[in-house]
């Protein structure tokens, strides 16, 4: 189970580290010794964590993981069932400087709106359990989509992969289009940024792009490359 918590506000938080350091200080006064202090202002870190882990939070309470899919428990106590079957596509950022948070998105079949999800302890082990149990539907659903309608875009049509190998479109707009075939394919892999990286024989660099759920993108695409290549 993934809980929801509620962060303090950067301002409560000055606050409470300010009062951890005079405390500190204090106490260094007291015993005439200067190795508390780093002792206590740890201590006031791990309070000031915990505490915001514990503070009730309105909304979404949880998030469940069970063989069928999720199970999203409101603060009333509500249960709302998202079968991996309903999940469409997942994004996963896991924050950064200056107070980021680290965040995700879900995308539910039909919904044009994800569900966004944050101040979620343990996010990224998630939607890491996320795109483990996702990419075998993930993976099929795009099989499906090329056997219907011949062709797979990414990237808003800057890659589409077809059953003959890639073709690419560079961003810019007087670049001329690439083509492929899958003998001229190296491989296919997720980066570690969740970015669809490609290898060829003839480009030097690889080629990257941003698409959702790279980790089945890329399982789809050595489908199609081992089976074109034998």
């Amino acid at each position: 189970m993934y809980r929801r918590f509620r962060p303090l506000s950067r301002r409560a938080r000055v606050w409470l580290h300010s009062c951890g350091a005079a405390l500190s200080l204090v106490v260094c006064l007291a015993l005439g010794e200067w190795w508390p202090a780093a002792v206590l202002a740890a201590a006031a870190v791990v309070a000031v964590s915990g505490y915001e882990r514990l503070r009730p939070s309105p909304g979404l309470r949880s998030v469940r993981v069970h063989e069928g899919g999720l199970v999203l428990v409101s603060a009333g106590g509500g249960e709302e069932p998202l079968p991996w079957s309903a999940v469409e596509a997942t994004e996963y950022s896991p924050g950064g400087p200056r107070g980021a948070h680290e965040h995700g998105r879900i995308w539910r079949v039909g919904t044009g709106e994800p569900l966004a999800l944050a101040h979620l302890c343990g996010m990224g082990g998630l939607f890491r359990e996320l795109e483990e149990r996702l990419s075998p539907w993930l993976r099929a659903a795009l099989h499906e989509t090329l056997r219907a309608e011949g062709g797979v875009r990414f990237a808003r049509g800057r890659l589409t992969v077809t059953a003959g190998g890639l073709v690419h479109r560079p961003p810019h707009p007087l670049a001329a289009t690439e083509t492929y075939p899958w003998a001229e394919v190296c491989s296919a892999r997720a980066s570690g940024l969740g970015e669809l990286e490609i290898r060829t024989h003839s480009a030097g660099l690889p080629l990257t792009f941003t698409v959702l759920n790279a980790r089945a993108a890329a399982g789809f695409l050595e489908d199609l490359r081992m089976t074109a290549v034998g």
